[in-house]
């Protein structure tokens, strides 16, 4: 049998779209105890509030929440093992999302859509397809509109979503369906009863196999859903500026479609955002 040898950019094509259509690849372990990842960071000498961007390879990701959690107490001890669960996840999916977000800004320095090779114009297709846009050879927006979906969600808000949704990672949702973000779905075999649901509602709570697989799909809705086009706008433009403390609280405001309570939405994340210094979160690259 002849053997033929792939060029390096159909071998690039070919890892993007395993990347992107079968990105369930597992970097995560599990613990049963919240004690264990206590025991890890402190033989590691690894703070959460005072992390250094030199630590951030020794962080771990933890498949579930440990069976036990939601037997502690303690309540900085209880925040502090939730941010170790957490953050690692958070960031691992924003960096894979900054890795498409380079993909299509290399792209857009070689011109326009019409100027690329064969290997690249699959890979836009696959993106464009990935993030619910159309395909088109002659928009020439194509490329802002990708970004404007591309993009990372910040940490603090990120966090704050998922300490409300999940009630610090000691909710039923979060310990039996792995779920951190309280997602809906419709099919009552993909999610978890809410106990107090109304007679008159149909929704679950969506249930995740792992721990990551809930934030990627959290950040995945964040950055196509309809419902949060205005976010993605403030996002563009506020990106520019600096000043992320206060990027974060604009972008706080416009999630009030996240949650039915909608204003009040909004003012419990903010309270979160304040009372617990998340900013302090997205000064760690």
């Amino acid at each position: 049998m002849k053997y033929v040898l792939l060029k390096p950019k159909l071998i690039f094509v070919i890892l993007l779209v395993t990347s992107c259509l079968f990105s369930k690849q597992s970097f995560s372990e599990n613990v049963k105890s919240w004690k264990e990842i206590d025991r890890y960071y402190k033989k590691n000498n690894i703070d959460i509030y005072n992390l250094q961007a030199s630590e951030i390879e020794k962080l771990k990701s933890y498949e579930t929440i440990p069976d036990n959690f939601a037997t502690l107490e303690d309540v900085q001890k209880k925040k502090e093992i939730f941010y170790l669960i957490a953050y690692p996840l958070i960031h691992k999916n924003n960096e894979d999302i900054k890795q498409e977000r380079k993909i299509i800004i290399d792209m857009e320095k070689k011109g326009s859509i019409k100027d690329l090779n064969s290997e690249d114009l699959d890979s836009l297709k696959i993106l464009t397809k990935k993030y619910k846009l159309e395909f088109n050879l002659e928009d020439k927006y194509l490329y802002k509109k990708l970004k404007q979906r591309i993009n990372v969600i910040p940490v603090s808000l990120a966090l704050g979503q998922a300490i409300i949704e999940s009630g610090w990672g000691q909710s039923r949702f979060a310990i039996e369906g792995n779920a951190l973000y309280g997602q809906w779905t419709f099919d009552q075999q993909e999610g978890l009863i809410p106990e107090k649901r109304d007679p008159d509602k149909t929704h679950a709570v969506k249930k995740f196999d792992k721990l990551e697989d809930s934030v990627r799909s959290y950040m995945y809705n964040i950055n196509t859903h309809m419902a949060y086009y205005e976010f993605r706008v403030i996002r563009r433009i506020t990106d520019r500026i600096g000043a992320m403390d206060e990027n974060v609280r604009i972008k706080i405001k416009l999630l009030a479609a996240y949650a039915e309570i909608g204003k009040k939405y909004v003012d419990k994340l903010e309270l979160v955002f304040d009372s617990n210094n998340l900013s302090e979160f997205d000064g760690i690259n």
